[in-house]
């Protein structure tokens, strides 16, 4: 079986970097109203930059992708929103992994506070958009590319403390 992993190129891992505690969440949509970006904020200012890519895996077949990046400043076209209080401690991450075509995609992640509240990113129906639930306020409907029922949910395993990712 073919395996795309989520798109990462930076040192630090990227458990780690998803399981740091949130502030807020910038949404960039573009005019036709599905967001294209989410970018995940913490107390320290950084931000994590999610986006869907799309990937071929049979003929007229493609599936997303999460891309991820860091950012130092929010969009000037972009919503800020603040998180639940529940998500501004240390997280538990899975992935969400589809099976098409012979291939296992990671296109999605689930960001899990202590008390069970809970933010789903994923790649959206629409081509290279994202649906995106858990937020205070949807910035439009939650759509991903297949029902989360065919997705397998499966533990992120982070790659040593928290505090070690924090410091870099």
């Amino acid at each position: 079986m073919n395996i795309l992993p989520f798109e990462w190129s930076e040192s630090t891992s990227l458990a780690n970097e998803l399981a740091r505690p949130l502030k807020q969440v910038s949404v960039e949509s573009e005019p036709h109203g599905w967001p294209m970006f989410v970018t995940l904020w913490r107390s320290d200012g950084t931000g994590l930059r999610v986006r869907s890519e799309m990937h071929d895996v049979a003929e007229r077949r493609e599936v997303g992708v999460l891309r991820f990046s860091h950012v130092l400043a929010p969009a000037s076209n972009a919503g800020l929103m603040d998180v639940a209080p529940t998500l501004d401690r240390e997280l538990t991450v899975s992935k969400l992994l589809i099976e098409e075509s012979g291939t296992s995609a990671e296109s999605g992640v689930i960001l899990k506070g202590d008390d069970g509240d809970e933010m789903i990113i994923v790649a959206g129906v629409k081509p290279y958009c994202l649906a995106i639930s858990g937020l205070p306020s949807a910035p439009s409907k939650f759509e991903p590319e297949y029902p989360l029922d065919r997705y397998a949910r499966v533990p992120f395993q982070q790659d040593g403390p928290l505090e070690a990712a924090t410091q870099s």
